[in-house]
């Protein structure tokens, strides 16, 4: 959320407050259009904060000494890259769905001010599910794959745990992206 707080922020609020989004709608393009490249930009911000993280991550551990035990074992078992590519797989649809509401709640503040006070509480709300991820014997089901976040948080610890299961990860992955349609066309009709 945070990858893609900032940059939706500044593209709509920010270009508000600057008097720029008007000048932007005199141009040919339709308001649609300017949405979408708006829309992409957050995404690939949020994908880009996403991968910088895990490559962070993955160099991290490889400068770590190698005699840190248990710990090195489990960090070992997240970064290969089957399980790298799976966790990234997951974050597409929730990138696409936390740029499309952040960009609507953009979009509706009247200054950047007001955009980051809007936004400040979805941070609180994107956490909940994240917590509740690690109450002991919650795991990864039909009912839970359809709650979002915490769906991402069970389906990571499953597919690192080794315990995922292809059809409550293809519930995921549907949800996630019904959600991120949502949340898309949550910020067009606000646009």
């Amino acid at each position: 959320i945070m990858g893609v707080m900032h940059p939706a922020t500044d593209l709509a609020a920010g270009e508000k407050e600057r008097g720029t989004l008007e000048t932007l709608f005199t141009t040919p393009a339709t308001r649609m259009q300017i949405l979408f490249a708006k829309f992409l930009v957050v995404v690939s911000s949020g994908l880009a904060s996403a991968v910088v993280t895990m490559g962070s991550l993955y160099i991290g551990v490889r400068l770590i000494d190698k005699g840190a035990g248990e710990i090195n074992k489990v960090v070992e078992t997240l970064l290969e890259p089957m399980t790298i590519l799976a966790v990234l797989c997951l974050l597409i649809p929730v990138t696409v769905f936390f740029a499309a509401i952040t960009l609507a709640i953009s979009v509706y503040a009247k200054s950047f001010k007001e955009a980051q006070s809007f936004l400040g509480p979805l941070i609180m709300v994107s956490i909940l599910p994240l917590v509740a991820s690690f109450a002991p014997g919650l795991e990864l089901s039909a009912k839970t794959a359809l709650i979002p976040i915490l769906n991402v948080s069970l389906s990571m610890k499953a597919i690192i745990g080794g315990t995922a299961e292809v059809g409550h990860l293809a519930i995921v992955y549907g949800s996630l992206a019904v959600f991120a349609l949502f949340g898309l066309f949550m910020c067009s009709r606000m646009f």
